[in-house]
């Protein structure tokens, strides 16, 4: 029973330095595209600050429950296929 209890205390105390580590690379990413940043907030500005702050809330839920994981997984596939799909034009003739 007391080597659970141990093991327990110390996945807590790992999942608290993941999360640290998380927020502490978003911050510095943030930081980064800001200082990148021409003066005012364009629509790639915008895009590039949301996927940063997107990513970096899925990857603390993958963190906080890994049960759900898949959730995380799924949202981080979707900013990888927006990025991969944006400005890509379609082969397909939509009518009218």
């Amino acid at each position: 029973m007391e080597t659970f209890l141990i093991m327990l205390e110390t996945a807590d105390l790992n999942r608290g330095i993941a999360i640290i580590v998380i927020v502490g690379f978003g911050t510095f990413a943030l930081n980064k595209i800001f200082k990148q940043m021409k003066e005012g907030f364009g629509i790639f500005n915008v895009r590039i600050t949301g996927i940063v702050v997107v990513a970096t809330f899925a990857c603390i839920l993958a963190v906080l429950s890994p049960s759900t994981e898949s959730a995380a997984i799924g949202i981080l596939g979707a900013i990888v296929g927006y990025l991969f799909g944006y400005g890509s034009k379609s082969k397909y003739i939509s009518i009218n």
